[in-house]
């Protein structure tokens, strides 16, 4: 299928529509005037936007969902054989895609940008976009989150850029024709799916085979080498592919170095240096965590690649306010602020909380977190129970389990056990999520965060809270 056949259907049917990479994808395509509808199990914060765009958004997966007119239907990975939407398609002889596909299709008439990596996706596509939009580039953007400066979690533009979040979690981030990349990190995440095999080895062959795609291409591919995995294979293929380029906040000798680091609350001021010689100082971004600035240098080097110039650089990374679930305040209760952020590896978890230490000074951090699956606790188990330490409290909900069957070891009594064992003292179990302002209100005074990290349902709790909290 080309990009023309796309815009030739009659009717696309997106299978989770309610997801927000799905529904990025749904929004370009009405954007396009393709007729567009979808179903999901659940409504959800973004249903409303989805229905205003005139798109049909059904709660409930049933095989009537497929009439005869839909002529196309979009699946993501977690959609099983079973699904009663794909077997309506498949004995209607409708032609089934995956997300990555479409997002393939879609990107023919582009020069693409995508971003990799198991963290900072998100915020680092946010990033890349606001620096060609505000450099006169007007990109179109398919990002896996909302961004909060264009309301939206994609945009179509005029340009001849799109930048786009690319998806790891099934190895479908190596079949977009990317000519213009960056790696953020890499770190064993998703080994469950059958791309993977449970190999970690084999996972790092895809990020491989991401570089030297790019370098067929005559491309551009930036490697955050304070990153361990990014590191080795930074220096594993630099031999023999032109397209690479170091970024880094620890390393002088790379090709982008970030120095003359401060922060305070409203974010972080840094000066860079490039290896070529070009400098930059005063760039601001109002976001918390050295993580960030991290991000920050990979919209940089790709700026430079673009040779955008400083203003337009500069000022895209200071209008940067974020990305929905990222470090997102949603609410505040006597002096109280209630975040909600995304976090739900150990090593997202970890630097999140690191950035809410910074934030909240002498006062407490108490972290609200719900696990992500049971077979991310059990695989990162030891990790998990180590990365709450910047946490003066930590509240544990019981797992999100996205239908997977519970795992011996790797339940919730386990991890609190298990922070337990690494010495934090303050644990507490949350049996329900109607115990949860009740349960947070005698911890906290003027002045704390309580921090609600997880992928899964947290998110409405943390919006709630501080209506739950006031009528208690």
């Amino acid at each position: 299928m080309n990009f023309q056949d796309l815009k030739n259907q009659q009717k696309v049917h997106f299978i989770g529509l309610g997801g927000i990479g799905m529904s990025a994808l749904a929004f370009v395509l009405r954007e396009l005037d393709i007729t567009v509808q979808g179903s999901d199990l659940s409504e959800n914060y973004l249903t409303d936007k989805i229905r205003s765009k005139g798109i049909e958004y059904v709660v409930g997966q049933k095989y009537e969902n497929i009439g005869d007119d839909v002529s196309l239907v979009i699946k993501t990975s977690i959609i099983k054989d079973d699904n009663p939407e794909i077997l309506a398609a498949k004995d209607k002889g409708i032609k089934i895609i995956s997300r990555a596909e479409l997002l393939a299709i879609v990107m023919q008439n582009y020069t693409n940008i995508t971003i990799a990596g198991t963290h900072g996706k998100t915020s680092t596509t946010a990033m890349v976009a606001l620096v060609l939009e505000l450099s006169g580039l007007d990109p179109t953007v398919i990002n896996g989150g909302v961004i909060n400066y264009f309301g939206s979690n994609s945009k179509i533009g005029k340009g001849k850029y799109l930048a786009a979040e690319s998806d790891e979690s099934d190895g479908s981030f190596v079949i977009l024709p990317t000519s213009i990349g960056a790696i953020t990190n890499i770190e064993a995440e998703h080994l469950e799916h059958p791309a993977y095999n449970g190999s970690f080895e084999t996972q790092k062959q895809y990020y491989e085979r991401y570089v030297r795609q790019i370098n067929e291409k005559d491309g551009f591919c930036a490697i955050c080498i304070d990153d361990l995995e990014g590191k080795k294979l930074y220096k594993k293929l630099l031999p023999d592919n032109d397209c690479l380029f170091s970024y880094s906040i620890k390393d002088e000798n790379a090709d982008l170095y970030a120095h003359n680091i401060k922060s305070d609350v409203n974010g972080f001021e840094f000066d860079v240096k490039f290896k070529s010689g070009r400098a930059i100082s005063a760039i601001k971004i109002n976001a918390y965590g050295e993580h960030n600035i991290c991000n920050a240098l990979a919209a940089i080097s790709i700026a430079n690649h673009l040779d955008i110039e400083d203003e337009g650089l500069k000022n895209g990374l200071l209008k940067f306010s974020g990305v929905k679930r990222r470090f997102s305040k949603v609410g505040e209760y006597k002096g109280v602020a209630i975040i909600d952020d995304y976090a739900h590896h150990p090593t997202e978890v970890e630097a999140t909380l690191k950035a809410a230490r910074q934030l909240a000074g002498d006062h407490k951090v108490i972290c609200v977190f719900q696990p992500h699956k049971y077979s991310r606790l059990s695989g990162l188990f030891d990790e998990f129970c180590s990365s709450f330490s910047n946490a003066d409290h930590v509240v544990v909900c019981d797992i999100f389990s996205t239908g997977q069957a519970p795992i011996d070891g790797a339940r919730q009594d386990d991890l609190i056990a298990g922070i337990k064992a690494k010495g934090h003292k303050n644990v507490t179990k949350l049996e329900n999520k109607q115990q949860l302002a009740s349960l947070v209100k005698p911890l906290i005074a003027s002045g704390d965060i309580i921090f609600c990290a997880g992928a899964g349902s947290i998110t409405y709790w943390a919006a709630s809270l501080e209506e739950q909290l006031k009528n208690l």
